[in-house]
């Protein structure tokens, strides 16, 4: 099935609220309770029922080392002690095969900020364009650098290696039969 701009956006944006989300859970001892991760998300531009910031908790639980203390309420969430660091950040650790590509995204305007306060390569090229510009990097294909891009949403497109831009496409279908219950 082909997916339509708006239900590619809807799967991607699914993707960014749970990397978010998982930006703001810390390690144990400390934790971070439903009303709160909803209040940082809205700060965000995220707004979401804290019921369903719950659901999505349980899901991440079943993928990455989250732990829940249900000793008194409010339940608090955190990353279990021990377990490895997430990568989000250093987007040429874990590189697949060590072999460099030219990377070239399309990108809206409202990402210049981002892109600006958090490079990711200190040699990216940006070329402005109106309502986008293109950013050209050569980098090493790493699975941080995949979730970078999907955590973008919409206002990302992979122009090239076309290899890249496969991946992500494919991505962007599994979670979108995974939301419509065909998973």
């Amino acid at each position: 099935m082909a997916l339509t701009p708006m239900t590619r956006s809807m799967s991607v944006q699914s993707v960014l609220r749970y990397l978010m989300m998982l930006q703001h859970v810390p390690r144990q001892p400390h934790k971070i309770d439903a009303k709160t991760l909803q209040q940082r998300l809205s700060e965000k531009g995220v707004e979401i029922s804290v019921r369903t910031i719950q659901r999505n908790l349980n899901e991440l639980s079943e993928v990455f080392p989250l732990t829940t203390d249900e000793r008194s309420k409010p339940y608090g969430w955190s990353i279990a002690q021990g377990a490895p660091q997430l990568p989000f950040l250093n987007l040429a650790q874990h590189t697949r095969n060590g072999a460099v590509a030219k990377v070239k995204l399309k990108c809206a305007a409202k990402l210049s900020n981002l892109i600006a306060n958090n490079p990711l390569h200190p040699d990216q090229k940006i070329d402005h364009n109106g309502s986008h510009f293109y950013l050209t990097v050569d980098m090493p294909i790493s699975n941080d650098l995949v979730a970078w891009i999907l955590s973008c949403g919409e206002h990302a497109e992979v122009l090239e290696p076309p290899a890249l831009r496969d991946e992500i496409e494919t991505h962007v279908e599994r979670m979108h039969a995974s939301y419509n219950g065909r998973n």
